[in-house]
């Protein structure tokens, strides 16, 4: 269509003319057909090409044709569950939770029985989006910045937190709302085994860890570990504070030795790029990307769009019916009481 309209527009152009715009036409054709490989169906904020995606599915060894099999196979045992019968799942959800159960039809199971769970035990970490999302005059983030690098590095995906310098804003529950927030929209859109995490510790003081609640800290654990079961490669720390130490020590009441393993403190952003390379980091990091603040308000605005909102708040309808559960019933104070160390393997 466009080279004939091309046509009725060159008839009385040059040889030279002709043979300059059909080439051009031809190398934007080939251009926008690898880049509708790379954009369709994803979101231009997360981004993965289909060799990512074949990757993440060769490095757990997950065969299409299988994959096929245990959805279907998993959506039959979903309907069957009391509890989970009347709540909605969709077979792009279920591919992602095998690949975090890394190809494994029970864990999955198990992983999104515990997803549906814990964030129906959980409602002030879920269910209070809904009003956030309405407003358009208060910013989602209101005491720290979040975002995400939309190309993978490596398979992985990198997230990143700073906060703010006045601890009196700091809020347990609205931190892991967002937090939780965000890996509902990159369920949605997102497609990677492995993350990698950036916190900024330069404005993080005494005030704001005295004022972090360990319950909910807790529920957020059971959501994320227990439900997504997100796996981080490493965590870097940059501008630790002097009592790096505390934090630590703190960390250590909830998060097994193994992941303590992973995380990199650094003393500059020179050794930060050691391990990751500028291009995979924001402009305040030393990186070439936009500003973590740029990110966060990119992110603020999309997530109050028509779209993204709906979508977002359907994820509130991703909770199980405790009351129809057919073994024994959860007691939530047992849940958040018991505090379980987090696991990212």
């Amino acid at each position: 269509m466009l080279i004939k309209k091309l046509k009725s527009k060159l008839n009385k152009e040059s040889p030279a003319t002709h043979v300059l715009v059909y080439s051009i036409v031809l190398f934007t054709s080939v251009i926008g057909f690898r880049l509708k490989m790379y954009l369709e169906g994803q979101h231009y904020m997360v981004l993965y090409t289909e060799e990512d995606k074949q990757a993440v599915k060769k490095e757990i060894g997950l065969k299409d044709g299988v994959l096929e099999e245990d959805i279907n196979l998993i959506i039959e045992w979903f309907k069957k569950q009391p509890h989970l019968a009347e709540a909605p799942i969709d077979r792009d959800f279920i591919e992602r939770i095998l690949v975090s159960a890394k190809g494994s039809r029970e864990k999955a199971k198990y992983r999104i029985d515990n997803f549906y769970k814990y964030r129906a035990l959980a409602p002030e970490l879920i269910q209070s989006r809904v009003e956030i999302l309405s407003k358009t005059d208060e910013n989602i983030w209101t005491f720290f910045h979040q975002g995400i690098v939309p190309q993978l590095y490596n398979g992985k995906r990198v997230s990143l937190i700073n906060f703010e310098s006045d601890p009196s804003t700091f809020d347990t529950e609205v931190l892991y709302r967002n937090i939780i927030l965000m890996a509902d929209f990159r369920l949605k859109y997102d497609y990677m085994f492995n993350e990698i995490w950036v916190v900024d510790l330069n404005n993080a003081g005494f005030g704001h860890l005295m004022r972090y609640n360990p319950i909910i800290f807790q529920k957020a654990v059971n959501i994320y570990q227990e439900g997504l079961g997100v796996r981080v490669s490493k965590i870097h720390c940059v501008n630790a504070p002097v009592f790096g130490h505390h934090v630590a020590n703190f960390m250590k009441k909830f998060v097994k030795a193994k992941l303590m393993e992973r995380v990199i403190i650094h003393d500059s952003l020179e050794s930060l790029h050691k391990h990751l390379p500028k291009q995979y980091l924001p402009k305040d990091y030393g990186g070439d990307l936009p500003t973590l603040k740029e990110y966060s308000d990119r992110f603020d605005k999309e997530f109050r769009t028509e779209k993204t909102k709906n979508i977002l708040i359907d994820f509130c309808k991703l909770v199980s019916d405790e009351s129809k559960r057919p073994r024994e019933k959860y007691n939530e104070e047992a849940i958040v009481g018991s505090f379980k160390k987090l696991d990212f393997d």
